[in-house]
């Protein structure tokens, strides 16, 4: 068997089983679909495990299959304690890919479909809490079948498994794997391709060559959906990769003795897989840091007037060409008094220093700094939040911390993607081009501007209402220009702002790359762009500006 196939298969079966583990989870907390998840992995499985010649993995996974089935049609329910034999089942599938290195290998006849004692234990151990029939209301569940009856089960569902090891083998239906470098070639083209014609539709209208941009339009548009196609190939829903620190939260939850409910928010949000794969780290040092040193005890709680359960928050969404994702806690929240008598204390700063509250907030971040004099499994060694500080650093993004004392922290972080095509209009402020997503841009208008301060933070007034604004031509250090300017408002989940450009013109499509370290520094920038004619334009970070026009000392 060619090479390529037992790999897929082993990144694929290490997938499954991590959606497995985390299906059974939503299972124990009532999760609507969850059993129909579970079904669907054990079957895709199955099948796998039947290509590559497991055959003894096939016969188990149908034979849980088996159980499932039932379950998922209402014909049977889970009783009392569940939750530990499904999780048995998965730990055996585990076992039994740990133990087929050998039988992968082989060219002969491969491993033999007969279950093994433990197999059949671990399938006893499920019939057990498998109850038929609905029960009455508000009775209590009965209590399951006997251990002859559960026996004689086992033999009945397990019949005939030998043959049906050995019958046709399919893959997964819908899906085909494909290498990740391929991917990323039709993603440079298609992106490269979209671009080109943008910049050649330009060409055109500016020509007067009517009878052409009808036609590039249509293509235009085809090719838009080609690269979106293509982009969409290699990205993964946030839920599939944040699910996994739940476990991380329960488990601190039981060891401190605290009540915490975890809330992930954007689960549909898209990322790519490889960013998501660089994130899982830091975002696991995030949410166990919220959880062991954010929430406080349940007494605590309570004296404080809070709820007795504390949340830990993992949320997510697109900005622009951005991704943003923050994790907070409702917990007792970190005093910036306390972080200055801290690095005081330990000769990180002097006594007489000035330092704003986002300088002290920052000292969180390195390395060594912790609050904390209680060394946990999880944390206090003053080493996780140093790593995401890192880690977000490797990706060109941004990290910003906010906490209120008595009321819970969150860490934002800010990261460009790897490649988004953003469709947007040109915006010129002095010398600069800058394209400005649609994504949040509300409306635009002129007004005459006969100040010429210089002030970076304005206000502008926009259906009778004063919006705070930033005027782009001093904040980018161009020259300001009195006369005919445009404002253009955004709106954004924290409210409305707006910029203040020189002029806005044509429409355009371009693939955002990340920011240089030259630019990295500069607030308001998402990215950069190349165009047509081989110029760079800036592309706005529309969602950064509008709470730098909302709060004044967010990025002074």
């Amino acid at each position: 068997m060619s090479g390529d196939i037992l790999a897929a298969f082993a990144e694929e079966s290490r997938e499954l089983l991590a959606a497995m583990e985390e299906a059974v989870g939503e299972i124990e907390r009532g999760g609507a679909g969850a059993v129909d998840n579970l079904f669907r992995q054990v079957h895709t499985l199955k099948g796998s495990a039947g290509i590559v010649g497991l055959a003894r993995l096939e016969a188990f996974a149908h034979a849980w299959e088996s159980r499932l089935g039932p379950l998922r049609q209402g014909k049977v329910r889970l009783g009392p304690g569940g939750y530990g034999p499904l999780i048995a089942c998965r730990n055996r599938v585990q076992a039994l890919l740990s133990g087929a290195s050998a039988a992968l290998g082989s060219e002969g006849e491969g491993e033999s479909p007969e279950l093994g004692g433990e197999d059949l234990a671990v399938l006893a151990g499920l019939d057990a809490v498998l109850i038929a029939g609905d029960p009455p209301a508000g009775t209590p569940p009965a209590a399951g079948p006997s251990t002859s009856d559960r026996l004689r089960s086992l033999r009945e569902r397990t019949k005939g498994l030998a043959s049906t090891a050995g019958q046709a083998r399919r893959p997964a239906e819908g899906m085909t794997r494909i290498p990740s470098p391929k991917l990323e070639r039709m993603l440079d083209l298609s992106s490269g391709l979209v671009v080109a014609l943008s910049n050649l539709g330009q060409s055109d209208r500016a020509a007067g060559a009517r009878d052409l941009v009808d036609e590039l339009a249509a293509v235009e548009s085809l090719a838009a959906s080609l690269y979106r196609t293509v982009l969409e190939a290699r990205m993964v829903p946030f839920g599939d990769v944040a699910g996994r620190y739940l476990k991380a939260v329960e488990e601190i939850a039981r060891d401190r003795r605290k009540k915490i409910r975890f809330v992930l928010s954007g689960a549909e949000t898209e990322i790519d897989k490889s960013l998501a794969d660089l994130l899982a780290e830091p975002l696991l040092h995030l949410v166990r840091n919220a959880a062991d040193h954010g929430i406080e005890p349940p007494e605590e709680r309570l004296a404080a007037g809070k709820e007795a359960e504390g949340v830990v928050a993992l949320r997510a969404k697109r900005e622009a060409g951005l991704l943003a994702i923050r994790v907070e806690d409702d917990g007792k929240g970190v005093d910036p008094a306390e972080i200055r008598r801290f690095a005081v204390a330990r000769g990180r700063i002097r006594e007489d220093a000035a330092t704003t509250e986002e300088e002290l907030f920052a000292l969180l971040f390195e390395p060594g700094f912790s609050l904390s004099e209680e060394v946990t499994r999880w944390s206090g060694r003053g080493v996780g939040l140093d790593a995401v500080k890192r880690s977000v650093a490797a990706l060109r993004g941004s990290l910003r911390f906010e906490s209120k004392p008595g009321r819970g922290s969150s860490t934002v972080l800010r990261l460009p993607l790897a490649l988004s095509l953003v469709e947007g209009f040109v915006a010129r402020v002095g010398k600069l081009a800058i394209l400005v997503p649609y994504e949040s841009a509300n409306s635009c208008y002129e007004f005459e501007d006969e100040t010429a301060s210089g002030a970076i933070r304005r206000t502008v007034t926009w259906e009778g209402k004063l919006v705070p604004a930033v005027d782009l031509a001093p904040l980018y250090e161009e020259e300001p220009r009195r006369g005919r300017r445009v404002a253009v408002i955004l709106e954004e989940e924290g409210g409305l702002g707006a910029i203040v450009v020189d002029e806005v013109g044509e429409t355009i499509s371009a693939a955002v790359r990340p920011l240089d370290r030259a630019l990295a520094d500069s607030p308001g920038i998402a990215g950069t762009a190349i165009l047509g004619d081989g110029s760079m334009i800036l592309v706005l970070d529309t969602a950064e500006l509008g709470l730098l026009a909302r709060r004044p000392g967010a990025f002074a």
